[in-house]
């Protein structure tokens, strides 16, 4: 199987300038755990998730760093923290520069691909424009479908013959 098979279209998405709570609400009420970020030509520029929230000041889950570990990590670090954590735009909080898959990309690839970097989804492109996306869920659905599909190794010889005859 390849992307195009299991892949998820029309894909949802934000753009840099949609709020975190406008993003935080459509994935709530789609049921989604990441988005896509497109500029205005439609170019994927970034993929925000669940895993991009979890650190905001609003719930009091920014990161506390003593002086000795601020001053190791330097103020870039600080910084970047800092707008993750009080970022109020989608462009602040998301992870620019995702990693892509084409819609050829096979099975075992993508899977590879999101257990090396620890990915829960994966952008479909096609010349730099999102055509999907493939996600965990996507896989799941996968393995299902091709479960309904491979016989059952406990069958009797009767059940075994009768699938043999109707397949011919």
């Amino acid at each position: 199987m390849r992307a195009h098979q299991i892949m998820t279209k029309p894909v949802i998405t934000v753009s840099p300038e949609t709020t975190i709570v406008e993003a935080a609400n459509i994935m709530l009420q789609k049921h989604i755990s990441g988005l896509p970020v497109v500029d205005t030509s439609g170019e994927l520029v970034g993929i925000v998730s669940e895993g991009d929230f979890i650190r905001r000041s609003e719930i009091g889950t920014q990161r506390k760093r003593g002086r000795w570990l601020r001053f190791i990590l330097g103020p870039g670090r600080s910084a970047a923290d800092f707008v993750q954590e009080h970022g109020r735009r989608v462009a602040e909080v998301m992870t620019k520069d995702p990693l892509t898959i084409t819609e050829d990309t096979a099975m075992a690839e993508i899977v590879e691909l999101m257990e090396k970097n620890n990915v829960k989804r994966l952008p479909v492109v096609h010349d730099g424009k999102l055509v999907g996306i493939v996600s965990r869920a996507n896989l799941l659905q996968a393995v299902a479908s091709l479960a309904r599909e491979v016989p059952d190794p406990t069958a009797d010889d009767d059940h075994i013959r009768d699938r043999i005859i109707v397949a011919m």
